[in-house]
């Protein structure tokens, strides 16, 4: 029998993006310096070990990963895969300007799965991206990692690790992931992988 290791991996999602309501997949909007300085401070509080930061490679994510790698004196990895999904024609949109395609924003709403955006990334191609970064960041040689990423990743990685049929509407309409949130997956490797999700969306700023 292997010997038993276990593995923490917190997920963060980017806090809430500078400019106007978009459906933002691979548009490299930007987050207030401010909010990541906080977002940072509260990371930095937590009472858990870090081996290492890892990050989406979009810059929501990747300036707080750099900041919490700095703090805490850690290496900082990007990983392209788990960035947010491509929305195509609509990825960065102010929903303002988008009366003409409101009716499949509403049907890719409804059935992400079957109403595949135009120009945008299959979910089906999202969810194999996907599962391809998180199975790289378990066998990662560390066993405390944060990874900073987006909603639709964190709802992808928690569908896998709770076998929960990633085609379903309601993985994407009723989990909260909110901006500035935190959750905990523990992974304990023997000749197997034993996961156990600890947290889900939990706030890391006091509102």
């Amino acid at each position: 029998m292997n010997k038993i290791r276990t593995k923490h991996i917190y997920l963060v999602r980017h806090g809430k993006v500078l400019g106007e309501a978009a459906l933002n997949g691979r548009t490299d909007v930007l987050v207030d310096s401010s909010v990541q300085d906080k977002i940072c401070t509260a990371i930095a509080s937590l009472p858990f070990k870090l081996d290492a930061v890892v990050t989406s490679p979009l810059s929501r994510c990747h300036d707080l990963a750099e900041r919490v790698a700095q703090t805490k004196s850690l290496n900082l990895e990007s990983i392209n895969e788990l960035q947010e999904m491509n929305f195509g024609d609509v990825d960065g949109v102010p929903f303002d300007l988008l009366s003409e395609q409101w009716e499949s924003l509403e049907s890719f709403w409804q059935d992400p799965a079957n109403h595949q955006l135009t120009g945008a990334e299959s979910l089906q191609a999202f969810h194999q991206r996907v599962i391809q970064g998180w199975s790289q960041l378990i066998s990662s040689t560390n066993d405390n990692i944060l990874l900073v990423t987006h909603g639709g990743v964190i709802r992808m990685i928690l569908a896998h690790c709770l076998d929960i049929d990633w085609r379903k509407p309601t993985l994407y309409s009723n989990l909260a992931i909110g901006n500035a949130s935190l959750t905990h997956i523990q992974i304990t490797q023997t000749d197997n992988n034993y996961i156990s999700v600890k947290v889900i969306g939990q706030p890391l700023l006091v509102t």
